[in-house]
């Protein structure tokens, strides 16, 4: 009988004893699993979506919930930053790019997002194209008139309703709205249809207090981003709905937006806005990767505490096949020297031991690898909902398979120490 067959022979006699260490050590190789699995998910949810993001301007507060309002748009707005520090930030020597984000708005439970033509901008990076028109899957990009953007502006400034603005009134332009791949795909919208958002974040928002319908002009491409749950509306359009007349910082009484992503010029012109603005008082300056990498940082140690927690277990469970095994000696010795006696070598006997304890840790690590998977997919719905990501339960991590060979290996040395036991049985002694 080959060695592997007394391998399997021996642990279908103790079937039960077996199913239970394998048990232990699959409890282990669950943990791991789930740890490294949305340790993934995390560090791909925000890393991915970054790239290409330079600067985030706003108003003071925390630069990540500035980053993960503007970037990842997830929490509220920090608040109002004046509309003309966009103009100052769009004129400024060093700056590639900016783009304005006024927020506040829903559509469906999706976030409506009123900005400019700079959005489409080759230089944004999603969606990358090389040109406007390619960033969109159908349609056309908005237009944003820069004519009734300041007639707007003006109104707000003078405290006066937009809607009921002559100037306004006269210069307003097509309400206009551009939807991200996921908006189209799960509402069904499609270009030539009419949508109307909601005023607010909370609870999908409320019905604006004057009716206000936008145009869909084109479907954003894919780009497996945040970018795909936005709606974006022309930011003039956002500035005419009579419930955004509030939108006035109160330190300069200036019409506001949410936010500025910009876009320096490559070179030194990124640590020179970064120390001009960080100089100063009325608003705040982010890098996005810096604060990003602070963020996977921060999550980083906690997961290496569930990591730890999770390599115990296993270590727990290895443990306990080589308790299992080692209990299992004092009524296979007899077993044992007749094997001996029949021309087995010590080395095999040592390596029946040893090869049970693999045996018992290859599947109790595969059934709980597998385990581990299910339980992502179990609550892939529920994080996407907390955190804005979504797991996939389909991906097998290079991680998770060293994980599986050192789950093996540790189970061999946990085989040794019966292992060895075995292999100084007397022969002679076992047998009378």
């Amino acid at each position: 009988m080959r060695l592997d067959q007394l391998v399997r022979r021996n642990l279908r006699r103790q079937r039960v004893s077996s199913s239970l260490t394998a048990l232990n050590v699959g409890l282990g190789a669950l943990l791991v699993s789930v740890v490294l699995v949305l340790r993934s998910a995390t560090a791909g949810a925000f890393l991915q979506p970054s790239r290409g993001f330079s600067l985030v301007v706003g108003p003071k507060g925390s630069r990540l919930e500035l980053v993960l309002n503007t970037v990842f748009h997830l929490g509220q707005s920090p608040g109002l930053l004046p509309y003309g520090v966009f103009e100052e930030l769009e004129r400024h020597p060093s700056t590639q790019l900016a783009v304005p984000y006024a927020v506040g708005d829903t559509f469906r439970g999706f976030r409506v997002i009123g900005t400019t033509e700079a959005f489409f901008d080759p230089r944004f990076p999603y969606p990358s194209a090389t040109s406007p028109d390619a960033k969109l899957e159908s349609g056309r990009s908005l237009r944003c008139d820069r004519a009734a953007l300041s007639a707007a502006l003006a109104a707000l400034g003078s405290h006066e309703p937009p809607t009921s603005s002559p100037a306004v009134s006269a210069l307003a332009a097509a309400d206009e709205a551009v939807v991200g791949a996921r908006v189209a795909a799960a509402l069904d919208v499609r270009v030539g249809d009419r949508i109307e958002p909601t005023h607010g974040i909370e609870a999908g928002g409320v019905a604006h207090s004057e009716r206000h319908l936008w145009q869909v002009v084109g479907v954003l491409a894919r780009t497996d981003t945040p970018l795909d749950d936005l709606v974006l509306i022309n930011l003039d359009s956002f500035l005419r709905i009579a419930d955004h007349a509030g939108g006035i910082v109160p330190e300069t009484n200036e019409p506001g937006i949410s936010a500025v992503l910009l876009f320096p010029k490559p070179g030194v012109h990124k640590a020179l806005l970064l120390s001009q603005l960080n100089k100063r008082s009325t608003l705040q300056v982010a890098d996005v990767d810096a604060e990003v990498r602070a963020l996977l940082s921060l999550v980083g140690n906690v997961d290496r505490i569930f990591f730890g927690i999770a390599v115990l277990v296993v270590i727990v469970g290895v443990v306990s096949v080589a308790v299992a095994l080692y209990n299992t000696l004092a009524w296979r010795r007899r077993e044992l020297a007749i094997l001996r006696i029949l021309g087995a070598s010590r080395r095999t006997v040592l390596g029946i031991l040893v090869g049970e304890a693999m045996l018992v840790s290859a599947v109790g690590g595969a059934l709980g690898f597998a385990a581990g998977h299910l339980v992502v997919a179990a609550v892939a719905g529920l994080i996407e909902r907390s955190a804005g990501f979504r797991p996939s339960p389909l991906v097998f991590l290079p991680e998770e398979a060293i994980a599986y060979v050192l789950v093996i290996a540790a189970g061999a040395v946990g085989g040794l120490l019966p292992g060895l036991e075995a292999y100084r049985t007397d022969v002679a002694s076992h047998l009378a």
